[in-house]
Order: C-alpha cells, then sequence, then structure tokens
C-alpha cells in the first residue's frame, strides 16, 4: 500500500511530466524537385451538373507533350484524359483530373489522378497518384507528387503542368 507522500510524488511527478511532453516541435517542411513539365491542349468546356457547392465541369484534355526539365520529350497525353472539377459557389475550383500517358522510352502507359484546388483558367496545385509499370518511370509510382496547373493569360485551351516529386 502506497504512503500519502508516495502518492503525492507520483502525482506531482506525472504532472511534471506533462509540460514537456506537450512540447512540440514542426515538422520541417518537404522540399520538392521538378520531375516533368508539359503544355496540355484543353478541348470545349462544358457543365455536368449544378448543385448547391458548385458546378461540376468537364473539360477534355485531347493531347500535349510531357517533358523533363532539360526540356527532352519523356512523355505524351492520350485523347482520353479529362478534368472533372467542381467549380464551387465561393469561385474556388477543385480539380478532378485523369491524365493518360504513354512513355517515350518503353511506349508504356502510365495513369495519373490529380485532386487539388485552386483557381479556375488561372492556376491549381493537386496531390497527384502515379501508376505506371514503364520499367523507366515505375520508381514514380512510389513517389508523393504534386502538380501545378497554369493558363497562359487569355488563353483557356492550353495549361502547363508541372510535376514536382518530394524528396
Amino acid at each position: 500500500m502506497r504512503t500519502p507522500l508516495a502518492l503525492l510524488s507520483s502525482l506531482v511527478a506525472a504532472f511534471l511530466a506533462v509540460p514537456a511532453a506537450a512540447q512540440i516541435t514542426a515538422a520541417t517542411p518537404p522540399q520538392f524537385e521538378t520531375l516533368l513539365v508539359g503544355r496540355l491542349e484543353i478541348g470545349d468546356f462544358g457543365t455536368i451538373s449544378n448543385s448547391t457547392f458548385g458546378t461540376r465541369v468537364y473539360a477534355p484534355l485531347s493531347g500535349g507533350n510531357i517533358t523533363d526539365p532539360s526540356g527532352k520529350l519523356v512523355a505524351t497525353l492520350l485523347p482520353g484524359s479529362a478534368d472533372t472539377g467542381i467549380i464551387a459557389s465561393s469561385g474556388a475550383f477543385y480539380p478532378q483530373a485523369i491524365l493518360n500517358l504513354r512513355w517515350e522510352a518503353d511506349q508504356k502507359l502510365a495513369y495519373l489522378r490529380a485532386e487539388g484546388v485552386g483557381k479556375l483558367f488561372a492556376s491549381d496545385m493537386t496531390y497527384v497518384h502515379l501508376e505506371t509499370d514503364s520499367e523507366t518511370y515505375s520508381v514514380l509510382n512510389d513517389r508523393f507528387l504534386l502538380a501545378n496547373l497554369t493558363f497562359p493569360a487569355g488563353d483557356s485551351n492550353h495549361a502547363i503542368v508541372t510535376i514536382f516529386g518530394a524528396l
């Protein structure tokens, strides 16, 4: 049986330990490297549905080329790719894009799914999930990828996509 003094000592020790455990340090911000850059061709923009949240839109991605940072062609965007994002009532754009690529190195296919937030026909930032069986590019299957999509001023039919990989 514990004595009152031993019990009090245990309680004081427990309370003194709490501030040390409560002090936390923020993680270091992640660092990224530029992996791929491309110019995407966007077809006619259409509305799929309207809701209280916003408007779901359809923008077919009809083609484009993807290069490495040096400008060397590494992949071609295949027809059938599309963005079916939502323009929220607040004005924010929530892209949900599927991109299908054919790698130049081995003619294998890649599937990219991108979801994020931005401003329609201006820029958006997305998380990218990539799947491929290309021996050259399969290392990207396990990388954390982000993409930045920007539009040249006044041109809603072309976008520049830059894909970054976490280091």
